[in-house]
Parts: structure tokens; C-alpha cells; sequence
């Protein structure tokens, strides 16, 4: 047996992006594993990226999470195999997915969430929960969660880290040469990578992407160092035009950890691109943009797998300096190789063929048992 139907409702908000591109990567997995599945997206109707969206949509007034009555509508009306609640989903949600008869497939990105997916009244209508963190950055489960699986007769959610989507070198190379970061001897050139997340994220009323944006400058007049910066899909205004900076709105995940994993370093927020730089061994600054980056930040920081930064421009600038010094990236990659090869977005299709072929067993059991 193979999902014949997938709906997937991640967390949707005009300042995020992270759960939809999360979801969108593992969509295109799924397709690639089951050529036939059919892929319906639940948004919100705010979203910048509403219409770039290649899958089937159905849209709720604000966050999924809060539209209980439509989400359920919809599933009643989609009848889906499986359910993927990104870091999204009330209870009553979780139960009308189980008795459409799907299985329901939750992601958690830290303790909060995670938490709140080992609820009992939501924990009861969950067949599988990922948690995107490596084991280094969440805490292990207390004595009432891990009683609550075991009478329940449920796994315990799987860490599995960040989810990303590696490219083949030839198209690597088609991308570098596209934005001038390749020589002719197809030799990666020398640059740094920009990124305050989705472009929505405020601090202190000012748009981190432009924080970001002047920390660029700043670096790059002090280094000469080649500059890219993504400004991301939420930012709400126009590009900046800079000779020696290269401004992107926004591209496909997969070009973006190409450009992550070429580059010298990245200067990045605490959200996963910090998980997907530590993953590729990247040497990176970070700091926290948004209220749940903090603890993760301060995490990877006690692991000394990353130049930790205060969020403003003083911060990130003297933290990025520090990347031209190549004894202190060589110290941050070798305490990155040292940490778990990242295989997240296999482990969940491979989980999902599982869960799939379990049912196929249960099925043909129950067969046997009838006859």
C-alpha cells in the first residue's frame, strides 16, 4: 500500500515561512517516491506565497490552526491517506484526520511544540511525530511524557534534525556561474551568504532583512569579500540596488542550501538555516530574530557550533569579522563533523512507507482472522 493523498497544513503567517518550505521540500519527496500521490496544501489566505504554490490549495482566513471548522471541512472533503500537521493543528483536527481514516504525521520544531504534540488528546490521534532538532538541542523527555507513550502504546517522537534538499554538482555549478560565484577553472569563488529568514521578522520595529542588509554592506567594505543577500519571500519592499552585494528576493530551497554549502560562511537568524549551516558544515554567525530562536541559538552556542550574536548591527558585524579568521572556522567545522550525519527528509519518507506498509500487514492480519 502506498498514500494515495497527501494534505499537509503547516504553520502559515505572513512574518514565517520555515514549516511551508519544510513541507513543500518533503511534498516534492513524496512525489518523487509516489509518482501518483496527489498533494493538497491548507494556507492562509495572507500568505505572500499563496500563488506559488504548485500543489493543490485550500485557503483559510488566518492561521490553519485557528480555522478549525474550514480545516475540517476540508478534510472531509479532500479524504487523504496522511496528514502532516507542520508545528500546526488543534486536537479536534488531529481527530477528524483519524476519523476520515488518514494517518496523521506530526513536526515539531522545539520543547513547546513538541510538548503540545505529546497531549494526550492529541498524542492518542498521532501515528508518527519528527521533531526537526538534532538530540543536542532539545531536552529529553520527562518521566509523565515517556508514561503517557507507553500507555498509549506509541513511539516517542524521532529527532531527525533539519529538513533540506541536497542539489547534484551539476546543477551547483549551473547555479554559481548564474550569479558570477564560479571561475573558469569551475572553482567556487570566495563569498558570504546573507539571511535573516522569511523577510517578515521585526526587531525593534525594524525589518531584520535590512538589518541584515547594512550588516552586508558593512562586511563587505571592511573584507571585499563577494556578498550575496536573500531578502526572502515575506520581505514587503523593494530590492536595494548594490554594486558589489548581490540582492535575491527569494529561491527555491534547493538553490538556497546550494548557495549555503558553497559558500566561505554565513550570516544567518536562529532559525533552521542555523540547523541546515551546522549540518553542512558551514561556518556561520546567528543571531535571534524572532521569539523562538533564543534557546536553540543558546544551544548550538554551548556546543560551540556557531558565532553567537546580540540582534543588532554592532553584533553581527564584529561576529562576522571573526569568520576571516581561518583558524576559528577550522575549530567551528571539525566541532561540526562531530555531530550526526543529517539524513532528516529520508528518514521521513522512509517512515511514511513504513507507516503504509504496517497498515498493509494490519490489513492482511485482520483478513486471516476473519477467514
Amino acid at each position: 500500500m502506498e498514500p494515495n493523498c497527501v494534505l499537509f497544513i503547516p504553520v502559515s503567517s505572513p512574518s514565517g515561512i520555515g514549516e511551508y518550505m519544510r513541507s513543500m521540500i518533503i511534498a516534492k519527496s513524496l512525489t518523487l517516491r509516489w509518482p501518483n500521490v496527489k498533494i493538497h496544501f491548507i494556507l492562509n489566505d495572507q500568505v505572500s506565497y499563496l500563488n506559488d504554490c504548485h500543489y493543490s490549495v485550500h485557503t483559510c482566513k488566518g492561521s490553519p490552526t485557528k480555522g478549525t471548522s474550514r480545516v475540517n471541512e476540508i478534510i472531509e472533503s479532500v479524504n487523504p491517506d496522511l496528514v502532516i500537521f507542520d508545528a500546526s493543528g488543534r486536537a479536534k483536527q488531529f481527530k477528524q484526520a483519524k476519523t476520515a481514516g488518514a494517518k496523521v504525521a506530526f513536526i515539531s520544531q522545539h520543547n513547546k511544540k513538541r510538548s503540545r504534540g505529546l497531549k494526550l488528546n492529541r498524542l492518542f490521534n498521532t501515528d508518527i511525530h519528527w521533531v526537526v532538532q538534532p538530540d543536542y538541542c532539545i531536552k529529553g523527555l520527562s518521566y509523565w511524557q515517556r508514561a503517557k507513550l507507553a500507555f498509549l502504546n506509541k513511539k516517542a517522537p524521532k529527532n531527525i534534525g533539519p529538513v533540506f534538499e541536497l542539489s547534484n554538482r551539476d546543477h551547483q555549478i549551473k547555479l554559481l556561474e548564474q550569479y558570477h560565484l564560479i571561475n573558469q577553472a569551475v572553482e567556487n569563488e570566495d563569498y558570504f551568504v546573507f539571511n535573516a529568514g522569511s523577510g517578515g521578522h521585526k526587531i525593534k520595529d525594524k525589518l531584520a532583512a535590512e538589518l541584515y542588509y547594512q550588516v552586508a554592506q558593512a562586511f563587505q567594505l571592511k573584507t571585499k569579500m563577494k556578498c550575496i543577500i536573500l531578502f526572502g519571500s515575506n520581505y514587503p519592499n523593494a530590492l536595494p540596488k548594490h554594486k558589489d552585494i548581490i540582492c535575491i528576493k527569494n529561491i527555491e530551497n534547493k538553490d538556497f542550501i546550494t548557495l549555503l554549502s558553497n559558500a566561505k560562511g554565513c550570516v544567518i537568524s536562529a532559525g533552521d538555516t542555523l540547523l541546515q549551516c551546522i549540518a553542512l558544515h558551514k561556518p556561520c554567525v546567528a543571531a535571534a530574530v524572532s521569539p523562538d530562536q533564543p534557546a536553540r541559538l543558546r544551544l548550538c552556542q554551548n556546543e560551540h557550533l556557531v558565532l553567537a550574536a546580540d540582534p543588532n548591527h554592532e553584533s553581527i558585524v564584529q561576529q562576522a569579522l571573526l569568520m576571516m579568521d581561518e583558524e576559528q572556522c577550522e575549530i567551528l567545522i571539525n566541532k561540526m563533523k562531530n555531530k550526526a550525519p543529517v539524513i532528516a527528509l529520508e528518514t521521513i519518507v522512509n517512515d511514511i512507507a513504513l507507516l503504509f506498509s504496517s497498515a498493509d500487514e494490519n490489513n492482511t492480519d485482520a483478513a486471516h482472522v476473519y477467514k
